[in-house]
């Protein structure tokens, strides 16, 4: 059966199926991941799962919902991955939370530029993205202040403002291909380590 066939035996199927949102959703998610957000259309959605144009509105009402909920979907799996990544680091929790956003970046460009860097996040970043985002950042004040009680909040408040401008930095700067490795400099994953190391010298 070709794909064209397949495709449109789908459209002849119901359109109120038991999950539908959770297809929407994984369509939309996979969608992002390959060709970014830019393009994505509820209409084209629909037309790729096979079910009538109207049907995702009675779980997205528009184009943004179902944007942020695609991207809550990529702060789910940056979290799920940095408990991986922690279990399995010698160095600590909070360089292998580091190391992981950076090589999140690298691995999910396109993830990354709807979750960081598109119009959910401007001129404001939307409430629901703020509060995935308030996760990581609380976990990032917590290891620190627990590393640092030797400092004033204010001296504390200006370390993790500069940790954070650097990892953050230099993740926006590999996910858009910024890095140009001169022969003699180290490759962006192999200079990551090395970064996130320079930045926590910051809390001594």
């Amino acid at each position: 059966m070709t794909g064209t066939t397949a495709t449109r035996e789908r459209r002849g199927k119901p359109s109120h199926r038991n999950d539908l949102r959770s297809e929407l959703l994984a369509a939309a998610y996979g969608f992002v991941v390959r060709e970014g957000h830019e393009g994505l259309s509820i209409r084209k959605l629909a037309e790729e799962i096979g079910v009538s144009p109207g049907a995702p509105y009675h779980h997205f009402p528009d184009r943004r919902s179902l944007l942020i909920a695609v991207a809550l979907e990529g702060y789910h799996q940056l979290f799920a991955e940095t408990g991986k990544a922690v279990a399995a680091s010698p160095e600590g929790l909070l360089f292998a939370n580091l190391l992981h956003f950076i090589r999140f970046a690298a691995a999910n460009p396109n993830m990354f530029t709807l979750m960081y860097e598109s119009e959910l996040v401007r001129p404001q970043v939307a409430p629901e993205l703020a509060e995935a985002q308030d996760i990581g950042f609380q976990m990032l004040r917590r290891e620190v202040t627990r590393a640092t009680q030797h400092l004033s909040e204010h001296e504390r408040s200006l370390r993790i403002a500069t940790i954070w401008s650097a990892i953050f930095g230099f993740a926006l700067q590999t996910n858009r291909a910024m890095l140009r490795a001169h022969p003699l400099e180290p490759m962006p994953d192999e200079l990551a380590p090395e970064i996130v190391r320079q930045a926590l010298r910051l809390m001594a």
